[in-house]
């Protein structure tokens, strides 16, 4: 069985790269456009393997939905990174202290997402 990604961005173009490349890395991909679309997606399914999380998004941020996720028993145990244009230290140091696993900055280059997956996800073997 494939790890499955839940994929949280609001710009659809960049979540649809996203999710393709995923795909091709051989990840089972469920996208959303908000962290409020995010919570619902994940009532209905098994919980996911890895979260990928933009921050800045409409309905609800990335900040809000982490914070869901760690009052969650069930859910806080799963990896979870920031994928934002959120480039400044206090951003980064402010995911990470919100206990986020990892932090990419976009524009982000393909082999750099794949391989900070891999750090959480490691028995996955990528095509890339």
């Amino acid at each position: 069985m494939k790890p499955c990604i839940l994929l949280i961005e609001d710009n659809d173009p960049i979540r649809e790269n996203t999710k393709e490349l995923l795909e091709l890395s051989d990840y089972e991909v469920i996208v959303a456009a908000n962290g409020q679309e995010a919570i619902e997606m994940m009532i209905s399914i098994n919980k996911p393997d890895l979260i990928l999380c933009d921050i800045m998004m409409p309905r609800m941020d990335g900040y809000e939905f982490l914070k869901i996720v760690n009052q969650e028993y069930q859910l806080s145990s799963i990896p979870f990174i920031f994928l934002t244009s959120y480039s400044e230290k206090p951003d980064i140091e402010k995911g990470l202290q919100m206990r986020a696993t990892d932090y990419i900055v976009k524009p982000f280059e393909p082999d750099e997402l794949i391989r900070t997956i891999r750090k959480y996800l490691p028995e996955q073997v990528s095509s890339l």
